[in-house]
């Protein structure tokens, strides 16, 4: 009879999104087993590296986010827009260790060297994310376009996190909320043509 493993992989995973938040891109393989009290071992069992660890850690995050998504219940397109953008400063204040992880790695960063076994998972990782702005896209303008899309993406996700990004892993104060949604109403508005205002 195999012999049980001591901690889980959840367990181990949790250790190492506590030893980000505590040390950020310092954080060691060290760190998560002493956060466990736990021998090394117990880690390389189930990861075979450091950067497998954190990596493991950062996409069980990122999915974590992700499932923000799933039913906003809206129906207006351009508030459907302004709540998924909204999504980002609540998941950070709600996580902080969460979202100090996921600045830990940008994605095309570590599509040009992942590790091999977590590789195929990589690749359809940003999936959900891609399949919501083309659905809010669709939504709001109709037909996808590459303007319209990108035009949602910076409504929905790039101005909101470039908002927050330097508060990350601290407090994000709940008044930020409000000029977060105006920025993402407005550009929401916008015209999907070049030139011309909403």
């Amino acid at each position: 009879m195999a012999k049980r493993a001591l901690y889980s992989r959840d367990e181990i995973l949790d250790a190492a999104v506590l030893a980000v938040r505590d040390r950020g891109h310092a954080a060691t393989v060290a760190d998560v087993t002493k956060l466990l009290n736990a021998p090394s071992g117990s880690i390389y069992h189930r990861f075979p590296s450091r950067q497998s660890l954190f990596v493991s850690a950062w996409m069980r995050c990122v999915r974590q986010f992700q499932s923000t998504f799933a039913d906003l219940g809206i129906d207006d397109p351009v508030e459907a827009i302004v709540e998924t953008g909204l999504q980002i400063p609540r998941f950070c204040r709600e996580h902080p260790a969460e979202a100090r992880t996921l600045t830990l790695f940008r994605y095309q960063l570590l599509m040009a060297d992942p590790p091999a076994e977590l590789a195929a998972d990589l690749e359809v990782l940003n999936v959900p994310v891609s399949e919501h702005i083309a659905a809010l896209t669709r939504r709001r303008y109709g037909r996808i376009t590459q303007r319209r899309l990108e035009l949602v993406a910076l409504a929905c996700r790039d101005t909101p996190y470039g908002m927050v990004r330097g508060l990350i892993g601290g407090p994000i104060p709940a008044w930020l909320d409000e000029p977060i949604a105006a920025a993402s109403r407005a550009i929401a508005l916008l015209s999907d043509k070049p030139g011309q205002s909403g």
